[in-house]
């Protein structure tokens, strides 16, 4: 059984648990899903307590992790103790029902993503632990796309209450022997072992480089997305569109996206000059076409607001062309053939001519990897996993530099900022692979064919089956009709 806080939108974590269940499906396996989020129509338990977006949820993490300036005079043992009480109050419904729904459909293994390491819902968190201790005779596949103790994380997850210190050092991340762990790159491996001593299994994300998508009215597509700054003019089909395709989050510094495209915009002057026209679809860029930042993604707009609010006034202030895409664009499972409102994500690459990808912080980054299978140039910040884990098998890219070069403007609340001179030498190679479309082709077949090897669904899922194999093993020995 596939569990996490949800399961099928188009956040990271959604999208490879959709990929590998697929590839489970066709290899026989018969997948159950677990989240908040579970449609009538998926095989699956749908447990709204899952939920890290509730307004449950929110407020009792706002009341864990308070913001530092209601930090102080909030830690007394008793309120402490009182969320403690509480916590394990609404645990008790979430392990009871999963426990009902194993049981019923004799479900021996499950694969946790984040619930185990991300403390955005406690309850959800204890309720998953209390059952893999108490319940020796099911194994458990634990995969940490992040911790709560690294990154941006990190400040979102500070409280007064040594009591929930203790409880989440206790249930995250926990060493038990019904239990493996997965990382998703070695830096988080290395994390792993020095924060709780296990040794962990390095998997990359895996993608369906053969997956069939639906072919979508470019134009119509172009049509129909929000102008949020810029002319009020639709998007064309002689505009450049630069998308940024992942959630607005502030690990994806967008604003380096918005810095790119407003370089582009600065050079406009090569791009008319392109004589066979620019990109793939070799479009007749003039003086009446602008450079578009299009972000698709709204999952989880609204956690993100104020850093989003922050990116609609840089990107006016930089007087670029900003698009949003999240009131049509839906998860791909999601779309039903015939649906003339929405348009289902993987096949909006087919509409955009360049992906610009800035995280200053990723576990893995799909979106790169999403990049190199819709044959589109990337331009991409070197963040920290993207160097040590991810480059080697990426051999033509657009470089941004590193997380290291980058400073912060003093305005927008410390948005990050390219050096000029990097930002200078990455629109330089944009141009370059934009206008020549031989050189284009060539980056684009070579990292797909470099990339599948590394991460391939057919690779990935073979690891995980192998994993599987090995846990089911060492535990069915106590598997009973409980």
């Amino acid at each position: 059984m596939e569990v996490h806080y949800k399961l099928f939108g188009t956040d990271g974590v959604s999208l490879q648990s959709q990929e590998l269940s697929k590839a489970l499906r066709e290899r026989q396996w018969r997948v159950h899903s677990c989240a908040c989020d579970v449609p009538p129509q998926a095989e699956g338990l749908n447990l709204p307590e899952l939920s890290y977006q509730s307004s449950d949820a929110v407020a009792l993490r706002r009341r864990l992790f308070p913001p530092a300036a209601e930090r102080q005079g909030s830690q007394s043992a008793s309120a402490g103790s009182a969320l403690v009480e509480e916590i394990t109050e609404r645990a008790v419904p979430i392990r009871q029902r999963v426990e009902e729904y194993l049981r019923a459909h004799r479900i021996p293994l499950l694969h946790i993503r984040n619930l185990m390491s991300l403390p955005y819902n406690l309850p959800a968190t204890l309720a998953f632990y209390d059952l893999a201790t108490q319940r020796p005779d099911l194994a458990f596949l634990m995969q940490h796309h992040d911790f709560y103790w690294e990154g941006p994380n990190a400040r979102n997850f500070q409280t007064p209450y040594p009591e929930i210190i203790e409880m989440m050092d206790r249930i995250m991340c926990p060493a038990l022997p019904n239990a493996r762990h997965v990382l998703i790159n070695p830096i988080a491996a290395e994390a792993l072992y020095a924060h709780r001593g296990i040794d962990g299994t390095v998997v990359p994300d895996g993608f369906d480089f053969g997956r069939d998508v639906a072919i979508i009215d470019e134009i119509a597509f172009r049509s129909r997305l929000e102008i949020l700054v810029g002319d009020g003019g639709p998007v064309t089909a002689d505009d450049l569109v630069v998308v940024m395709p992942a959630r607005v989050a502030i690990n994806k510094a967008i604003e380096l996206a918005i810095q790119f495209v407003a370089g582009l915009e600065h050079r406009r002057a090569a791009l008319e000059d392109a004589s066979d026209g620019t990109g793939l679809k070799r479009r007749r860029f003039s003086a009446d076409s602008r450079v578009v930042l299009l972000l698709p993604q709204g999952e989880d707009l609204e956690e993100n607001r104020d850093y989003f609010d922050r990116l609609v006034a840089y990107a006016r202030r930089s007087r670029i062309t900003l698009a949003y895409g999240g009131g049509i664009v839906v998860p791909d499972r999601r779309f039903q053939p015939g649906d003339t409102e929405h348009y289902p994500f993987y096949s909006t690459y087919q509409a955009v001519d360049m992906v610009c990808y800035p995280p200053e912080h990723e576990g893995f980054g799909n979106q790169a990897i999403e990049a190199v299978w819709a044959k589109k140039p990337l331009a991409v910040l070197e963040y920290p996993v993207f160097k040590r884990y991810v480059r080697d098998h990426v051999p033509h890219y657009v470089s941004l530099g590193d997380t290291t070069q980058l400073t912060r403007l003093e305005e927008f609340g410390g948005l990050h900022q390219l050096r000029p001179e990097i930002l200078d030498g990455a629109v330089d190679a944009a141009i370059a692979v934009l206008a020549d479309h031989d050189l284009e082709a060539t980056w684009t077949e070579a990292n797909v064919g470099v990339l599948r090897a590394f991460c391939g669904m057919d690779t990935v899922a073979a690891e995980y089956i192998r994993l599987y194999g090995e846990l089911t093993a060492a535990t069915e020995d106590v598997f009973d009709d409980r």
